[in-house]
């Protein structure tokens, strides 16, 4: 298996920071995938970026961050995702959604 992402890799925004996403980004960082994964606070993004793991949901789950990219920006995450999953609660995705621009 791959360490690394390439440019050959497909890529996917996961959106949201809670169990499910936590949950849904291991599992994706199993395989030859690049993860953008979007959360809302800067300080969860810095946390899994030093510590590898989640410190609010499944904080025993190891990140890879070879593969997966933390963001707190979500339109740069889906602008450098081929595929999105929005794992959020449903009463959130709007709040989430609304400063998506539409590309130019």
């Amino acid at each position: 298996m791959l360490d690394q992402p390439s440019a050959h890799m497909p890529s996917v925004a996961v959106i949201g920071s809670g169990s499910w996403a936590t949950a849904i980004v291991k599992i994706l960082s199993e395989r030859p995938i690049k993860v953008n994964w979007w959360m809302r606070s800067e300080t969860s993004v810095e946390h899994i970026k030093t510590f590898a793991h989640n410190p609010k949901y499944l904080s025993d789950v190891q990140i890879d961050t070879n593969k997966v990219f933390p963001n707190n920006n979500i339109q740069e995450c889906i602008a450098q995702s081929k595929y999105v999953i929005l794992a959020l609660p449903a009463a959130f995705i709007h709040d989430a959604l609304k400063d998506i621009k539409k590309p130019e």
